[in-house]
């Protein structure tokens, strides 16, 4: 049943040729990727502090409150920048994080092991899964974005970098146990994942997260880890 609902979509992608006999499907569970972004420890609250497009370095002179990611010992790709918002002429944090992660599957020993030496007929991507195991966030995530794209990439900006797709709105504190991306079929991110994966090539995914925090709210601090989990279907000769 699974072959023939296989070989139907595939078919309609005009590679039904590569369905037969002499094929059959294995799943995948590639290895879980852990993203873990660290915001420090960072105590109080975002003073409420008046700001103008006049004087807007009033939010950043140490008077409002002073970012120091050094200090913390904040990861690459963390930032946290304040600034002056002219709708509501008070100070705001704008925080931001990056955190990218290789995956190679001729490192993963799934994948080897279902793959052998043989060729990889097709994949398809059945689902992401991503758990939150740890979160001690002072501020709420409205969405984790996850992104996709070939080796090297950091940013998702980045030449040949696609959106997966986003999480739910995360509180504070809170961590998810069950979390599942579809990767929709005609989406430049299934292309992707699938044709690196079929060719051997390494990926990069990337998490990002880049939530406004406004005066009164949290400064930002703590940790939060979040976890990737590809499951695939591929086609091996027999």
């Amino acid at each position: 049943m699974v072959r023939s609902l296989l070989c139907a979509a595939l078919a309609s992608l005009a590679l039904a040729a590569g369905c037969s006999r002499d094929i059959f499907d294995v799943e995948v569970e590639i290895k879980t990727q852990s993203y873990r972004a660290d915001f420090g420890s960072a105590t109080g609250a975002i003073p409420v502090v008046g700001c103008d497009a006049a004087n807007p370095g009033v939010c950043s002179d140490g008077s409002f409150v002073e970012v120091n990611t050094s200090a913390v010992g904040m990861p690459v790709g963390i930032q946290v920048s304040p600034g002056c918002d002219d709708t509501t002429d008070r100070c705001f944090v704008q925080a931001n994080a990056r955190v990218a992660y290789s995956l190679d599957v001729l490192q993963d020993d799934a994948f080897l092991s279902a793959v052998a030496s043989r060729t990889v007929t097709f994949v398809r991507v059945a689902d992401i899964a991503y758990v939150v195991p740890a979160n001690s966030l002072t501020f709420e995530v409205p969405q984790i974005d996850i992104y996709v794209g070939p080796a090297g990439s950091t940013q998702e900006t980045d030449p040949g970098v696609v959106a997966v797709g986003s999480t739910p709105p995360l509180p504070a504190g809170a961590t998810l146990t069950d979390g599942h991306i579809t990767v929709d079929d005609d989406s430049p991110a299934r292309s992707t994942i699938e044709d690196n994966i079929r060719n051997q090539r390494p990926l990069v995914f990337l998490v990002v997260f880049s939530p406004r925090l406004v005066a009164g709210d949290a400064i930002p601090a703590g940790t939060l880890q979040v976890d990737v989990s590809p499951h695939l279907l591929i086609g091996l000769p027999r």
